[in-house]
């Protein structure tokens, strides 16, 4: 059966945890990388789009931080997070963060970013996360990289960078997918990033790298 959900995130909500368990080792990693460099004891983590919000959880717990807060776009998901004993939940898009308090560690995980549409409402995301960080905090973005051979295929990624280079257009990443969950298929949509456009959203937005 497909869905095409008016939210698919709500309609993946009752499915994430089985979902992300088939991609463990990557998210294991990136959640290693994030350990690795935190900012000295950090005290507060604010998570950009948390899913069910169990991650974000362990991460912090791993860590020994002690307020959590949890955001995400789809009530579904935050209907789980605010099952979780977080400090708050925020039901707000990336873009729409609001500017009440500043963390020491803001995450931004699996491509979260690359679900925010269109590049002036992905630049208010990270506006927004930068306002966010206290003095000396970090902010950890993971993407998917539109050139990731390893992924994609060399060729197709020659092309791609023979095609970005000479007729650049960030609108090229964007994507379709299909989510098979159960006896479901969930359309989404999502956008892919060449390193380049990630150098330059950092820099609009007053981040360093």
């Amino acid at each position: 059966m497909n869905a095409e959900a008016a939210d698919p995130y709500d309609a993946l909500a009752p499915h994430y945890r089985s979902f992300a368990s088939g991609r463990a080792a990557y998210l294991a990693a990136v959640d290693a990388f994030v350990r690795e460099n935190l900012p000295p004891a950090p005290r507060s983590l604010l998570d950009v789009g948390s899913g069910d919000g169990v991650r974000a959880m362990a991460l912090a717990a791993s860590c020994s931080i002690g307020r959590v807060v949890l955001s995400d776009a789809s009530a579904a998901m935050v209907e789980r997070c605010r099952a979780l004993g977080a400090a708050d939940v925020w039901a707000v898009p990336a873009q729409d963060l609001p500017a009440t308090e500043t963390f020491d560690v803001v995450t931004c995980l699996w491509n979260v970013l690359g679900h925010v549409p269109g590049r002036v409402a992905r630049l208010a995301a990270l506006r927004r996360m930068r306002e966010a960080l206290a003095p000396g905090g970090r902010l950890f973005l993971d993407v998917q990289n539109r050139h990731n051979a390893a992924g994609y295929g060399w060729w197709r990624v020659l092309g791609r960078i023979a095609l970005d280079a000479l007729m650049p257009d960030e609108r090229r990443g964007d994507t379709s997918f299909d989510w098979r969950i159960a006896d479901k298929t969930l359309r989404g949509h999502g956008h892919l990033f060449t390193p380049a456009e990630v150098s330059s959203l950092l820099r609009e937005a007053g981040l360093r790298p």
